[in-house]
């Protein structure tokens, strides 16, 4: 028996979010995602979830295999992100490559550790300060968004498929670079209870997380991650910032726009294995 997956013409707007992978353990052993119809644009998260998805299936022993785009600009797309099929780099691989397609910045890319954070980070600072100059200005807020949610990933979601990153520069209507980044560790909500456990609702937990010294750990030097992020882009030449974080049944959207924070908890459509965040930066 085969399982086919059908993505839908605008599956990579709305974020990413539009069609479902599910990671269960009841799919057949042979898989196909159908991209055929796909086009652009491709939100970055997607394609982490393509790769997520993938990964998850592989290791339960399925064959799993995806449908290129016929749409010739979203099939170069796909091709750039993921150069070695639908499957991520290691963050070795990813840092040497040669970006050429003015949309890649950051290919789909596994990380074990802190020192591929640290290699991913400086690389994607690299190419758009020296590679990509109209939208330059965003380098270290980018970079600080890598640092500090990957760092997050491999600290906080530990497990044994490590944690995924993308980021993609996006042209139109708007400059702005979008950064994808998951794990499928324990997720912000029951981190975070292992010291506030009376935070029972995943969005309110979320939401909590994200400000300043908040932490599961208890060490009063952790929990600044997001409010560094926030305050990274806040001194970015830019118009606007928007994070969406998705962990079990809780969803936080987060936006700056005109120095000011916005905080929204969003009902969840659905229950999320580990923790999900899409970071969009808008060049001024």
């Amino acid at each position: 028996m085969e399982w086919v997956k059908p993505a839908g013409v605008r599956a990579g707007t709305q974020g990413g979010w539009r069609d479902d992978f599910p990671l269960t353990h009841d799919l057949p052993g042979a898989i196909t995602l159908d991209f055929s119809a796909v086009e652009l644009p491709i939100h970055p998260m997607l394609l982490v979830r393509v790769a997520v998805f993938c990964d998850w299936h592989r290791r339960l022993g399925a064959q799993v295999q995806l449908v290129p785009p016929v749409d010739r600009a979203a099939g170069a797309l796909l091709s750039a992100m993921f150069p070695s099929g639908p499957d991520p780099l290691d963050a070795a691989t990813a840092v040497q490559l040669e970006i050429d397609p003015e949309h890649v910045v950051l290919p789909v890319t596994r990380l074990k550790g802190h020192l591929d954070v640290e290699l991913v980070a400086d690389r994607t600072r690299q190419i758009l300060e020296y590679e990509r100059p109209d939208v330059a200005p965003l380098g270290s807020a980018v970079f600080m968004a890598v640092s500090e949610l990957c760092g997050n990933g491999v600290d906080h979601g530990r497990n044994e498929f490590g944690t995924y990153i993308a980021v993609q520069r996006v042209l139109a209507p708007r400059r702005q670079i979008s950064v994808a980044v998951a794990d499928l560790g324990m997720g912000i909500p029951e981190h975070v209870r292992q010291r506030y456990p009376e935070w029972s609702d995943d969005g309110y937990a979320i939401a909590n997380a994200m400000e300043p010294r908040v932490t599961g750990t208890g060490d009063e030097h952790r929990g600044n991650g997001y409010t560094e992020t926030f305050e990274a882009a806040l001194t970015s030449t830019l118009h606007a910032a928007r994070l969406d974080v998705h962990a079990a049944n809780g969803f936080v959207r987060t936006e700056l726009v005109d120095g000011r924070r916005k905080v929204d908890v969003i009902p969840a459509p659905r229950f999320r294995r580990g923790t999900w965040i899409s970071y969009d930066i808008v060049s001024a």
